[in-house]
């Protein structure tokens, strides 16, 4: 029998960009977030100051889990600064 795995895949698009993000199933979903902000270039961004949405443009939490969320592996986010962050 297969070991079961701990980890859900999922592409967050950032700016336009998509970034494939692996994170531990018991993992926060703010955990995914600064690690698609790390990939696409955005590093010294604080997860706070952006909006994590599911393709049916729902908002997520940043303190879910994956499951939590309903999400399982290949699902798409779409990662967008909120509105007057940052500036």
């Amino acid at each position: 029998m297969a070991k079961p795995d701990n980890h859900v895949d999922l592409v967050i698009v950032v700016s336009g960009a998509p970034e494939a993000v692996r994170i531990n199933r018991h993992q926060t979903l703010e955990h995914a977030v600064r690690e698609a902000l790390r990939e696409s270039g955005n590093k010294g961004q604080r997860p706070e100051d952006w909006e994590l949405r599911n393709e049916a443009g729902q908002l997520l939490g940043l303190g879910m889990r994956p499951d939590e969320a309903g999400l399982f592996d290949g699902h798409t986010l779409f990662l967008s600064p909120k509105a007057g962050a940052g500036g």
